[in-house]
């Protein structure tokens, strides 16, 4: 019992220290004139306010934001991953302002990716000081400042916290029998509805590290607990990929257009110069250097190969060779060019440093348990001390970008294109999200272009037109001898409703990328249009409300056996023992 409650006094010492390191490292949060809109902070933020702005329309409103694109209508919760978003609205419910709620939830984020760092780690060596180590540099870790001060990639930023559950996940499942097995199914969907490239990336190397003990396959127990996590993390997301899919499909969005995005030659001339891992200008530039507390820790590698236990070295080995890989892929020496066009979803090459974080983050904690004779929480306090005054640099920095002039996101035009070519609006980006025929006009079909519904085929007159948010109601009476189409004042998403006189029609996207419906020959009716959600929206809802009770369930119950197992472990121990004595 005594060592059982040591135990707990010292994980608590731990988090108490991730929470102060998280709470140092958020300083300049404090600072009231901080830039958060920089980059892409104002798109998640004001992505935050019109999807909290829609909600109140309806429940799934919030799938387009009806506000934005001159009030026709724009869609980010149909391709983006949602959680960020709702996780700011959460926080502004309780803190009353967009910026102190964005704020807020970075600091918990910063808390989260270096407390599950800490876990795995922990989990991995059985070491408290390596696993506190770990997560200390990682939070420290010039990039991770990078997405969060400069960069303001919420999305990015916040999958911080999900690459380390999803391989305590991987190793839990093919490594341990003997921790729970579900957090896979944690890590991933969160990845999932975080950021979509950083899934793909961390997948790969996840799938690496699998693999690496390919023998352990054959345990039927392996095989059972992969296929389980697979199965929850598509039940349990499928409220956002189900639609995501639906939406490509049913119509032609900019974003999924070839070269919209990146191409293989621009992903090369993102590259990073070898010097920008060992400096970078004090001028406000995205950080990408690994750190001169980090590369000093880093060089201790060699020793470290030939000193460090076998049961840990696989996964050392890995770990290391992935380090370096990461970096690598991260520079203008990768061969981006000659890869096939699929791999330039990654954009920037530089997104591997969020990889190398990890990975050097591992290394580099176990190096200094090995080279460093006792080592202990001593040892960590003096290397976080380093790590801290080395990015004291970096967050003094911070504060020459402060914005005099910021202001409430209430107060800002948000989501309205003028039609510029290359035009970055703020709230709806590059605009990537619109069908391609809206942004290969966006002049004359989104900033000039009235706020009405107009006939597109045939005749007809409308009249007594009202639209509020994503409703719309008019009289419509049609005089051509065939049929009339008619184009609505929406931006064509799936899920928008059309009634004629009470009776639903179908919709479609009309050649200018808008809603569109027919009327017969020589009709009228009134005409009713308003957002609800597709079937297949509806559906996939439910079932991942479902699927989160199922899986909480499960997890509660995996606990108890572990718990149950490691008591029956301790009884039977006991009793060898005392049978030894007796034998004796």
């Amino acid at each position: 019992m005594k060592d059982k409650k040591q135990i707990g006094y010292r994980n608590l010492i731990d988090i108490a220290i991730i929470a102060i390191v998280a709470l140092i490292i958020s300083i300049p949060l404090f600072y009231s004139k901080l830039d958060v809109y920089r980059d892409d902070g104002i798109q998640h933020i004001a992505r935050a306010y019109g999807t909290f702005s829609s909600l109140k329309d309806n429940f799934w409103a919030p799938n387009v934001i009806s506000s934005f694109a001159n009030g026709f209508g724009y869609s980010w919760n149909l391709f983006y991953g949602p959680l960020s978003t709702y996780a700011i609205i959460l926080f502004k419910l309780i803190v009353k302002n967009y910026i102190v709620a964005y704020k807020v939830l970075v600091y918990f984020c910063m808390f989260l990716s270096g407390f599950f760092m800490y876990k795995f780690v922990k989990t991995l060596t059985k070491i408290n000081d390596i696993g506190l180590l770990a997560g200390i540099l990682y939070m420290t870790f010039p990039y991770h400042l990078t997405d969060l001060y400069i960069r303001n990639a919420l999305g990015e930023y916040m999958s911080f916290i999900f690459i380390p559950i999803v391989f305590l996940g991987v190793y839990n499942v093919v490594f341990n029998d003997k921790e729970n097995p579900y957090y896979l199914a944690i890590g991933a969907s969160g990845l999932i509805l975080t950021h979509n490239l950083s899934t793909i990336i961390v997948a790969a190397f996840a799938i690496l590290y699998t693999i690496t003990k390919l023998e352990n396959f054959s345990e039927k127990r392996v095989r059972h607990y992969l296929i389980v996590n697979i199965v929850f993390i598509l039940l349990v997301t499928s409220f956002y990929w189900l639609p995501l899919l639906e939406t490509h499909i049913k119509a032609n969005y900019q974003v999924y257009q070839e070269g919209m995005m990146a191409t293989p030659e621009s992903v090369a001339d993102h590259g990073l110069k070898l010097k920008q891992l060992f400096i970078t200008l004090n001028d406000g530039s995205f950080v990408f250097e690994l750190g001169l507390n980090t590369l000093a820790m880093f060089v201790f590698s060699i020793a470290a190969l030939k000193i460090i236990d076998k049961p840990l070295k696989e996964h050392y080995i890995f770990f290391l060779i992935a380090s370096i890989l990461c970096m690598w892929m991260s520079t203008k020496y990768f061969p981006w060019k000659i890869l096939p066009k699929e791999f330039a979803f990654i954009q920037f090459p530089w997104r591997m440093m969020m990889m190398t974080a990890f990975f050097v983050s591992i290394v580099c904690a176990i190096n200094m348990y090995l080279v460093i004779i006792r080592f202990n929480i001593k040892d960590v306090i003096v290397i976080t001390l380093i790590s801290l005054f080395c990015t004291l640099f970096f967050l003094l920095n911070i504060f020459l970008i402060g914005n005099p002039d910021i202001e409430n996101i209430e107060n800002i035009n948000l989501g309205n294109f003028s039609g510029r070519e290359y035009e970055v609006v703020l709230g709806a980006g590059k605009g990537e999200y619109l069908p391609k025929e809206v942004y290969a006009d966006k002049f004359n079909l989104l900033a000039t272009k009235e706020d009405k519904m107009i006939v597109t085929k045939g005749k007809a007159v409308i009249e007594n037109e009202k639209k509020e948010g994503s409703h719309y109601t008019a009289n419509v009476k049609t005089f051509d001898s065939e049929y009339t189409i008619f184009e609505l004042p929406f931006v064509y998403y799936p899920g928008y409703q059309v009634r004629c006189d009470g009776i639903v029609v179908n919709n479609f996207p009309t050649e200018n990328g808008f809603v569109g419906f027919i009327m017969g020959a020589k009709d009228k009716a009134f005409v009713e249009v308003k957002y609800t959600g597709t079937r297949i929206m509806k559906t996939s809802t439910i079932v991942s409300i479902i699927s989160v009770l199922v899986f909480m369930i499960a997890y509660i119950k995996a606990c108890k056996d572990l718990k149950k197992q490691e008591k029956d472990y301790i009884i039977e121990k006991i009793e060898n023992d005392k049978m030894e004595e007796k034998n004796v």
